[in-house]
């Protein structure tokens, strides 16, 4: 192998580890709020936006988001994610909601 094919391999390489996964997967974060707030069903949840904050330097970020409930209880929540390797989806750690 060149030199050139070397650093080309290593870069598309590197570039497939960094960026896949960063993005929040807000289906799965929703199931674990509803779960987290006690709810038999996600039915009964509602999500505002998620806002995701500056990554730090393994790609992690913190995400906020407001969950209301279907009888109007509103929480201000918040998770850190961690992105996944490859293939794998974000993990969620530290699931927070306050009233």
């Amino acid at each position: 192998m060149t030199k050139t094919s070397t650093a080309l391999l290593l870069l598309a390489l590197a570039s497939l580890l960094a960026g896949c996964t960063t993005n929040p997967n807000v289906l799965q974060i929703h199931k674990v709020t509803a779960e987290a707030i006690g709810l038999a069903s996600t039915d009964e949840l509602t999500m505002g936006p998620v806002t995701k904050s500056k990554e730090d330097f393994l790609g992690g970020a913190e995400l906020n988001f407001k969950a209301t409930t279907a009888k109007g209880r509103v929480f201000n929540c918040s998770t850190v994610m961690t992105p996944g390797i490859l293939l794998e989806p974000p993990k969620y750690s530290r699931l927070t909601c306050t009233k």
